[in-house]
């Protein structure tokens, strides 16, 4: 036997959201709009009757939910998975009943690249009416539908300034790395290259010279006012045990050219911040965007430094040398201006 129960309405936005709007909800239950068993008289007799509880239908559980709180779509996206909702009721008196209502919801917050899981809320709570009235059942249930929406309102409040996955946004800033080590140069304006800094001993070599620039990034992430600020410590280098130089090589022209080395790798970094500066960096994808776009300037890194080797014959076309000088003077002076 079946039966509706009616009840009155939940009031309408009863939580001022501190963060969230409800997106989404459904129903995964084992056996979907599954209420367990009530209780009520007939005839002067207890009986155990399965009830369709209009509260307790997914209708029923959705209404109630998109009651209770105001819809403000610049605020987080929040799905909610209804895992149980059960009612069960036992005779606790001739005229009483004891009953529970079982609730599993999981709140998840919905991303660009798919649902991120944040809390579950679980709730078993009980109540007792009398045997012939029913009436009390919904509201009791509206009761704890409600409460899950105050729980993670709270939770979304507490945990919004320090937990990553609900930040609202990402803030990323650079800082050069310039200090210097005994076996590593990094670069800097004010210093240059030396022929010191070339320590490898080689015997016979094709080139003159030789240095090997590159670099790098030490990430730190923290939150800060529900925003990820990311600050990049970018590193351009040379390690100085790698980077060799013949004894008749050691003329400024040489060393000239080897700062050019130094220079150009300064440059793709830049163009490194510039592009990540452009780039739509937003809670879910910063990660993979930086560490794409390193990679692609590492690439370009290789290919400019191979390219600026063969233009110059490596530094012996005066001509060519001249014009690379004056291109890096260029972009370099571009970046300094921009600063």
């Amino acid at each position: 036997m079946a039966q509706g129960l009616a009840a009155p309405a939940t009031k309408q936005n009863t939580i001022v959201p501190a963060g969230f709007y409800i997106s989404s909800i459904s129903d995964e239950r084992m056996v979907s709009d599954s209420t367990g068993t009530l209780l009520f008289s007939t005839n002067g007799k207890s009986v155990t009757h399965k009830i369709i509880l209009e509260g307790a239908t997914f209708k029923g559980i959705k209404s109630t939910l998109l009651a209770a709180v105001a819809k403000d779509i610049s605020l987080r996206p929040l799905s909610i998975r209804v895992k149980e909702c059960s009612i069960t009721e036992i005779l606790t008196g001739k005229d009483r009943v004891s009953g529970e209502i079982s609730l599993i919801l999981m709140f998840d917050l919905l991303t660009e690249s798919g649902l991120v899981p944040l809390t579950p809320y679980k709730s078993h709570t009980k109540y007792t009416r009398d045997l012939s009235d029913l009436s009390s059942v919904k509201p009791a249930l509206q009761t704890v539908l409600v409460n899950s929406l105050k729980f993670v309102n709270n939770w979304i409040d507490i945990q919004a300034p320090n937990n990553p996955q609900l930040a609202k946004g990402v803030r990323l800033t650079f800082r050069d790395y310039i200090e210097q080590h005994d076996d590593t140069v990094y670069y800097s304006p004010s210093r240059p290259l030396t022929w010191d800094d070339f320590r490898e001993k080689r015997s016979e070599e094709k080139f003159a010279a030789s240095v090997f620039p590159s670099f790098g990034y030490d990430q730190t992430t923290k939150m800060e006012g529900g925003i990820i600020d990311i600050q990049l410590l970018v590193k351009v280098y040379m390690v100085k045990s790698a980077s060799w130089v013949g004894a008749a090589s050691r003329t400024k022209y040489n060393l000239d050219h080897e700062q050019k080395h130094f220079e150009l790798v300064k440059i793709v970094a830049e163009r490194f911040k510039k592009k990540l500066l452009s780039e739509k960096l937003t809670v879910e994808n910063y990660l993979g965007i930086i560490n794409f776009e390193y990679i692609e300037s590492y690439r370009d890194m290789n290919k400019l430094q191979q390219e600026y080797d063969e233009q110059t014959s490596h530094g012996t076309s005066k001509v060519f040398q001249e014009i690379w000088n004056k291109k890096v003077e260029t972009e370099l002076a571009k970046f300094r201006a921009d600063d």
